[in-house]
């Protein structure tokens, strides 16, 4: 029994206050053709190339980074974050993509990503307790989560007692570093 494979998003250009995501990362599209994410040093993505479409909008502060798009994607494929997803949907879903909890309006979700950004206050990187879906979720709805990683923790606890085992210590550590 295997993850849900994802429903994919109706194809559409993000709007401000949207999740977005690709393969490796998760934020928040300001508008502008900009993005807020949590980077982390963590992820060991180097540093961001010069790029003439950021110019002077670039921002860094810390692990947080305020890009445009084309930065943020790196090549890859652009996907939008489904928030308000009926239960039924979000199990048949792959984690990581969606959820049940309703959205902030969009001027609240653009608000809480730039006063992360502007003080650094979402602390370091970290896969487990803090990553960019945990980011991206909290400014969308107050809730710091990731349910990608949850995801993980029950695909391991399904594949027998090597995955009970791989999965406990996933929670162990999600839990002793203080997740949610």
């Amino acid at each position: 029994m295997g993850q849900p494979q994802s429903k994919p998003s109706k194809p559409r250009f993000p709007q401000p206050g949207d999740h977005i995501y690709c393969e490796r990362k998760g934020g928040i599209y300001v508008g502008d053709g900009m993005v807020i994410h949590l980077r982390g040093a963590a992820k060991k993505l180097g540093e961001l190339p010069a790029c003439h479409r950021c110019g002077g909008k670039r921002v860094e502060n810390g692990e947080i980074a305020k890009v445009c798009i084309d930065c943020f994607l790196d090549g890859e494929t652009l996907q939008i974050y489904d928030y308000g997803v009926p239960v039924l949907e979000f199990i048949s879903r792959k984690r990581g993509t969606c959820c049940t909890s309703r959205s902030k309006p969009p001027h609240e979700v653009i608000s809480a990503a730039t006063d992360l950004l502007e003080r650094n206050g979402f602390g370091p990187y970290d896969m487990f307790t803090n990553n960019c879906e945990h980011f991206a979720v909290y400014c969308k709805t107050g809730s710091k989560v990731s349910y990608q990683i949850l995801g993980r923790i029950e695909l391991a606890t399904t594949a027998g007692p090597a995955g009970i085992l791989a999965g406990a210590a996933v929670a162990a550590g999600y839990g002793a570093s203080g997740g949610m």
